[in-house]
């Protein structure tokens, strides 16, 4: 039987003060230690000598034990043989004391090596799997018994279920996270895993933390069945809660782009029809002061053609605020204090103040200065002031309150808070639903009766703002008012800003017509051609109108007429005011050359000087600015005196 067992037989025999022999030993030993058996038994030392430095103390140790209580001997430990061979051993011997009083083990020792380090690799498998697990972040991962026991709980778990590791494990699933309306379920997909093998699915899942706060996670499985191990399985929790807030912050930021591509393609076709439109006013205000200046004071038409001049004002002012909606208006920001702007709209606002609702003002202290237009500022709070008197008409006791106040804005990361200037305008009135509220700065959309309002007001005010960097927030609800608030960025350092220079549209001092100066009149359109034509020769000028560039450059190039003066419309087909500039410039380099347009750009205003253009000329508001922009160009021409 030695002969054809693995390993080896032997009989060890301890006495006393550690005297030791071998008693006998089978053929294995050569396999095992490469020593003949009839060598080990002369010299039991040899034996030992083989065994680890780190198992020889343990190894002594446990047979001293074993001797000394009589109990089986059972240890593994590490030898390395006369060939270098490094092998685990493992060896189990029952002692029996000698009538001499030594004690002797009949042994049986087999090599483990392969064994021991199958079972070394796969404990460090584990432990790098569970190390991995454990410190993963994000990632929640709980081990359970087919009983629902807790067997492991990582840090990940600890953190979004709120249980510790050492409150976890050994506790049921059903009475940690899952809520009671998910028990029944949970047992019978488990159930079902059990009978299948098959793990649960992945699915969305809203589970519950220790504090009772539900929690959405994504959640998987894994179904382990080891043999020689009871099964278990794993479930692994992806937090959704920073996604749920990524997707809704994405979905509000697409809305907010879509609503500013809608308001940027809405902005871009109001300026086009209002600069055709501006034509169309021009005319019709043009001609009205024509009429008006031929028809008798006692004449029953000049009550018409005041009726026209009337209507054909509010068109204008109508094409001002889809300008200003489509931002085609000069901006000049510079670095103001808000409080007089304020106070002067208010001021200005109480003499138009319906009766029976109060507006009160209240400028609170240390606001600071802000980068900004001071007519658009007072147009944002016009129209505030406007929307919330007409909300609360029909309430008794209407009030509007304006406050104007210092605000501290959340700091950035290593930064001091932000100082803000916030302008609110809340009113008493009816307030407004969810729906209106989705709306309200969509152009033309209104809630008032037809003939009320043009539904620009709020659209205006959103392009105003988006141009000064301002932020809006709103309030409001059925039955309980509104709060528009709006916050300016304060102004970096005290300067003024660099803006270029507006064009003055104020009524300006008329100078005397320069009588006799010859006028070169450009406009595609013929109506204002016409119109153009009719009002300066009237004033006492010689004009001559083209309603294609080329014609006029060729008339400029022929020499036949001196021009004291060229006009030309900026928005021309085939050649811009700016072309038709420099072609006169290169002509004749002492000619003066206005350009007139209904919207005078930044980029307009920037090249008109290099292309040699004395004056920039809005398309009439009144027909005054435009006289008295020729005759102060005309004049300068002719060396004549001006008078007041």
């Amino acid at each position: 039987m030695a002969e054809h067992m693995p390993g080896a037989l032997l009989q060890y025999v301890l006495g006393p003060e550690g005297a030791h022999r071998i008693g006998w030993m089978s053929e294995g030993c050569r396999d095992l230690w490469e020593v003949a058996p009839q060598v080990a038994e002369q010299n039991a030392d040899l034996l030992w000598s083989m065994v680890d430095a780190q198992d020889l103390v343990a190894m002594r140790a446990s047979v001293l034990a074993s001797a000394h209580s009589l109990t089986d001997w059972v240890h593994e430990w590490r030898i390395t043989t006369p060939s270098g061979q490094r092998k685990w051993l493992h060896g189990t011997g029952r002692p029996q004391r000698l009538a001499d009083g030594w004690v002797a083990w009949n042994t049986v020792i087999v090599d483990v090596t392969d064994s021991k380090r199958s079972g070394d690799a796969m404990r460090d498998s584990e432990a790098r799997f569970r190390q991995l697990l454990e410190y993963v972040p994000n990632v929640s991962v709980q081990g359970y018994g087919l009983d629902l026991t807790t067997r492991y709980w990582n840090q990940a778990s600890e953190r979004l279920y709120g249980y510790s590791a050492s409150e976890a494990i050994g506790k049921s699933l059903l009475d940690l996270i899952i809520p009671p309306e998910m028990h029944a379920g949970v047992v019978g997909a488990v159930t079902e895993m059990i009978e299948s093998g098959l793990p649960i699915p992945a699915a969305d899942l809203t589970l519950r933390r220790k504090d009772g706060a539900p929690v959405e996670v994504y959640s998987s499985h894994v179904y382990l069945n080891i043999p020689g191990r009871e099964p278990e399985f794993y479930c692994i929790d992806f937090d959704l809660t920073e996604r749920r807030d990524s997707e809704a912050i994405r979905a509000q930021l697409q809305a907010q782009l879509r609503e500013s591509q809608k308001m940027e393609a809405l902005g871009t076709l109001a300026g086009g029809v209002a600069h055709d439109f501006n034509n169309i006013v021009a005319a019709i205000i043009g001609n009205v002061e024509l009429a008006l200046d031929d028809v008798p004071a006692d004449s029953p038409a000049r009550t018409s053609l005041m009726e026209i001049r009337k209507a054909s004002r509010r068109a204008r002012d109508l094409v001002q605020q889809i300008l200003a909606f489509s931002r085609r208006q000069v901006l000049e920001r510079q670095v103001i204090e808000l409080a007089p702007v304020v106070e002067e709209s208010v001021r200005l606002l109480r003499a138009t103040l319906p009766a029976g609702i109060e507006l009160s003002l209240h400028v609170g202290t240390g606001v600071p200065r802000v980068l900004a237009d001071a007519t658009q500022i007072e147009q944002v709070l016009l129209n505030l002031c406007t929307n919330a008197w007409q909300a609360v008409r029909g309430v008794a006791q209407g009030r509007v309150a304006v406050r104007l106040e210092a605000h501290q804005g959340p700091a950035a990361l290593g930064e001091a808070p932000t100082a803000w200037a916030r302008l609110t305008v809340s009113d008493n009135g009816h307030g407004m639903s969810d729906e209106t509220r989705a709306r309200m700065f969509e152009p033309f959309f209104t809630t008032k009766p037809p003939g009320k309002g043009t539904g620009l007001g709020l659209a205006v005010v959103h392009g105003i703002l988006r141009d000064h960097d301002a932020v809006m927030e709103v309030q409001s609800a059925p039955g309980a008012g509104s709060t528009f608030s709006v916050s300016f960025p304060a102004a970096v350092g005290g300067a003024a800003a660099t803006a270029a220079p507006v064009v003055q549209q104020a009524h300006p001092q008329r100078a005397a017509p320069a009588h006799g100066a010859h006028i070169l009149y450009v406009d595609d359109d013929e109506m204002i051609a016409f119109l153009m034509e009719r009002l300066l020769q009237r004033e006492g000028y010689r004009v001559t109108v083209f309603t294609h560039a080329a014609q006029a450059l060729a008339a400029v190039r022929d020499h036949t007429e001196r021009f004291d003066l060229v006009i030309t419309d900026y928005n021309m087909p085939g050649m811009s005011g700016l072309d038709f500039a420099r072609a006169v410039r290169a002509l004749r380099p002492h000619s003066p050359v206005a350009i007139t347009s209904g919207y005078i750009s930044e980029e307009l205003r920037a090249q008109a000087p290099a292309a040699g253009v004395s004056e920039l000329i809005y398309k009439p508001n009144t027909v005054e600015e435009l006289f008295a922009a020729v005759d102060r160009l005309a004049r300068a021409v002719l060396g004549a005196p001006s008078r007041g």
